[in-house]
């Protein structure tokens, strides 16, 4: 059964224990998932653009969502992809049965560093809520899980190269080294991916490297395999700029910053005074807008629009996965799966600062330790120890006009020459990384009526964060890395983390084979330390910081019922409660006085309910549900009667409210009379509120001053002290930022003969991008279509293949939601018309 017939052939392959038939296409119902539950079949996924990430290819999944700042998913921080009513963060994602942990770009490992598109050989999507065995400790919501191939017993080479819009190539090649002894296959591929980011062209790239290799060995007994895969990642991508919402909206009625124009390049030269980060090129309707890449060179280095420079804009990662999965066979129904893994991260990331701010924050050190040895730079004095300003007058010790001098320069006298010790734009190289190791078992025990699962998971995750800013060479933001003019820190974060998790499950088959009734549960604990500096107001007091705290749960159950109404249709439901404990950053930036132990995990429960079959010449799913999203934490003022109150006024972690999402989602695929023609497509609702105010801030009074006001979406209420008083963001009852009510997506295909034809299109409906729902985006339809060329068999073109893929074929303009916040979010508008050219051989 499957809800878009995208395979060249549809083939039979396995069965439900409803009876129900599963074909090999593109996407599969979820048959005998008590859950709502799809899948993508990669091999059949010939439409997908070159170059995409796996993230990318989820967007037709109904429940889903991806928004991401570039046509490939690339830029990592960029990405919105979400289900349902959570984000990635909120989702178990695995590979091979690997928890990537979390999908966070710094802390964590996004699907896309890990595995190669075309190595993939499915995608399962749950949307409401993961299987108990799923190893997760954020998910909330649903689950990812990502499979790759596995060896072929026949020897063969695959390549493929594409060329496409923005600069594009994708380079792929993938060796099959066939059976190398009895029972014992691989393969080892590599690929390579470049491409030019908006408002970069002829200056930077977008680039990555992966090699992978697997081998799987199966005994001679059929009772063990085992199977070992490594994948190896490097890539380097540049943070991207957007709009605030208001200044899109001036730049729309063509008064962008008071300028009297909209849609054109604003440089230094043509438009001084509007300010160092908003200069960029608007033109062609902000498709343009990248990176801050304008010099000024009326201007010192370093200072005015050299604030930020394009190159010092800049994000890597390098990540090593290895991992061995042990398949057991008892007999008697009896299975064991053993899953081992260790992943090594090494990260970068660049950003530029300006020279008043590293001077303030050197000052600062040496007010609260005159004696520290750490910084490059030295604080001028004359022969009385009077505070030197640059000019050589005597200033107040540690003031702004304090100097900073380079090491050796002489004690102030007339005559002696000020020599900088922080002589322009400086900038910061963040090294941050880590390693994590783990191991995951679950056994299973199946007869007749029943199928029990036990299992567990545990993993010992190492991050380590350390953000030192450097003086750049001759103070220009043009200049190398001074390595060894250190200025100052904002952090050195170390982070050790344990989880462990257990879960059982057993299936009752009743009623002759018709119901299934599933009912689970499982415990997470989660221990995490840390310790370092983990705020610049810690490392200018030079005193380090050790903190540690604990999550646990021991019951998080799961109940399912499936019922057969006939060969070909099946009812489920589900209910599920999830827990997704806070994430490292809340550890390491709560102010001092702040008790990490009272932040509770978020915990949601998800009701799933629907029916799925087939149809004449096509399949069908229809579902619904509910959830009910509690504790959700979020960065925010500290309430003045909360156990933290001694922060109150500070902004830091903390439980703010509820979120509650309702939908309903039907997809499906019919294979019409006409020979070769093909259509599949979905459809998806959804409503999705806060269901409480959100705490902004504490204002404290004078005794006889007026109780304060709050601004329009705004509230005010008392507190026990007659002197402070809250101002809650007024949003119970608004929608969630950049979640749509209504989207939809189509494909058709039709092939004749060698050639192939594709054309598709997808809906997105009207947002907000601010909490208060002030700011709309409208909505936009956008269409993708393709050709395909395959060498016929018994010809010099056997084996040849050649395909044209067009995103946003007919070049529409519009602009999706950025981010999106309090008051005033972002938006960034879509880069155009994309056409990729790929070729494919295989021998």
């Amino acid at each position: 059964m499957a809800i878009a017939g995208f395979a060249t052939q549809t083939v039979a392959q396995d069965s439900s224990s409803s009876g129900m038939e599963v074909f090999e296409t593109f996407t599969a119902v979820g048959q005998g998932e008590s859950r709502a539950n799809n899948s993508l079949n990669l091999e059949a996924l010939e439409i997908a653009m070159p170059g995409a990430l796996p993230e990318k290819m989820v967007d037709k999944i109904p429940g889903v969502n991806v928004v991401t700042r570039d046509p490939f998913g690339f830029y990592e921080f960029g990405n919105d992809i979400r289900v349902r009513a959570f984000n990635i963060s909120n989702l178990g994602v695995t590979l091979d049965g690997v928890p990537v942990g979390t999908s966070d770009p710094r802390y964590g490992s996004p699907i896309g560093r890990l595995v190669d598109s075309q190595n993939l050989t499915a995608i399962k999507v749950s949307q409401g809520a993961g299987d108990v065995t799923t190893p997760a400790y954020q998910a909330l919501g649903g689950s990812l899980q990502y499979f790759t191939k596995d060896p072929s017993s026949e020897k063969g080479a695959y390549a493929s190269v594409a060329y496409g819009s923005f600069d594009h190539i994708s380079l792929f090649g993938k060796y099959e080294l066939g059976e190398i002894f009895p029972g014992f296959t691989g393969y080892v591929s590599g690929s390579h991916f470049e491409f030019t980011p908006r408002g970069l062209e002829g200056l930077g790239k977008g680039m990555a490297r992966r090699y992978e290799a697997k081998f799987k060995y199966e005994l001679p007994s059929d009772k063990i395999d085992i199977t070992y895969a490594v994948t190896y990642n490097d890539r380097d991508d540049f943070d991207t700029a957007g709009l605030s919402y208001d200044e899109w909206v001036d730049a729309e009625a063509g008064n962008y910053r008071g300028t009297g124009q909209g849609y054109v390049e604003f440089t230094p030269w043509d438009y001084p005074g509007i300010g160092n980060f908003n200069y960029g090129d608007l033109s062609d309707q902000g498709r343009n807008l990248g990176p801050v890449k304008y010099l000024d060179s009326t201007v010192g280095a370093g200072e005015g629009v050299n604030a930020i420079y394009y190159d010092k804009w800049k994000n890597g990662r390098m990540d090593t996965l290895q991992r061995f999965k042990f398949d057991f066979d008892f007999d008697d129904g009896k299975t064991m799966e053993v899953v081992t893994y260790y992943q090594d991260k090494d990260n970068y990331g660049l950003w530029g600062r300006d020279r008043a701010y590293a001077q303030n924050q050197v000052r600062a050190a040496y007010m609260n330790d005159p004696s520290r040895t750490d910084i490059w730079g030295q604080l001028w004095y004359d022969a009385d120890d009077n505070a030197i300003s640059e000019t050589g007058e005597i200033v107040e010790a540690y003031s702004s006009e304090h100097a900073i001098v380079a090491p050796g320069t002489p004690t102030y006298s007339a005559g002696v020459e000020f020599v900088a010790g922080i002589p322009g734009r400086t900038a910061r190289d963040e090294n941050f990384g880590g390693h994590r190791y783990g191991l995951t078992a679950s056994y299973t025990w199946e007869t007749e009526n029943n199928k029990l699962i036990l299992g567990g998971w545990y993993e010992f995750d190492h991050h380590g964060t350390e953000r030192p800013n450097f003086n750049l060479d001759g103070g220009s933001i043009l200049g190398a890395y001074r390595y060894d003019q250190f200025n100052f820190t904002n952090y050195t974060r170390y982070i050790d983390q344990d989880v462990m998790q257990f879960w059982v499950q057993d299936t009752y088959t009743a009623m002759d084979g018709k119901l299934d009734i599933i009912a689970g549960a499982k415990a997470i604990t989660l221990d995490r330390d840390a310790n370092g500096f983990l705020s610049i107001g810690e490392w200018l007091k030079n005193e380090e910081t050790f903190r540690s705290t604990s999550y646990e749960d021991y019951f998080l159950p799961q109940f399912g019922l499936l019922y057969a109404l006939g060969d070909s249709t099946e009812l489920f439901f589900n209910y599920s409660e999830n827990m997704a404990t806070p994430n490292s950053g809340t550890i390491t930036t709560a102010g001092d006085t702040f008790n990490p132990d009272i932040l509770k995990p978020e915990y949601s429960e998800n009701f799933d309910v629907g029916v799925r079959g087939n149809l004449a010449g096509g399949s069908y799913t229809l579902q619904a549900y509910h959830v009910s999203y509690t504790d959700r934490i979020l960065a925010s003022a500290v309430p003045i009667d909360s156990a933290n109150a001694g922060a109150a006024g500070n902004s830091v972690y903390q439980n703010v409210g509820g979120v509650d999402s309702w939908g309903v989602e039907a997809s499906g695929d019919w294979m019409t009379a006409i020979e070769g023609l093909k259509f599949s497509g979905s459809v998806a609702i959804q409503e999705t509120t806060f269901q409480e105010d959100l705490l902004d801030s504490v204002v404290f009074i004078e005794e006889g001053d007026p109780i304060p006001t709050a601004d329009p979406g705004y509230r005010v209420a008392a507190t026990s002290d007659p002197l402070a008083y809250e101002i809650y963001e007024d949003i119970s009852g608004n929608d969630l930022g950049n979640t749509p009510f209504l989207t939809a997506n189509f494909d058709a295909i039709y092939t004749k003969g060698d050639f192939r034809f594709n054309f598709g299109g997808k809906y997105y409906d009207e947002v907000y991008v601010n909490t208060l729902n002030t700011q709309p985006l409208g909505s936009y339809t956008v269409f993708d279509g393709g050709i395909s060329y395959s060498g016929r068999s018994d010809t010099a073109l056997e084996g040849w293949k050649v395909s044209l893929n067009v995103s946003n074929l007919f070049d529409q303009y519009f602009w999706y939601a950025r981010s999106y916040n309090d008051e005033d979010g972002q938006v960034l508008a879509d880069r155009g018309r994309n056409f990729v050219l790929r070729m494919e051989t295989e021998f």
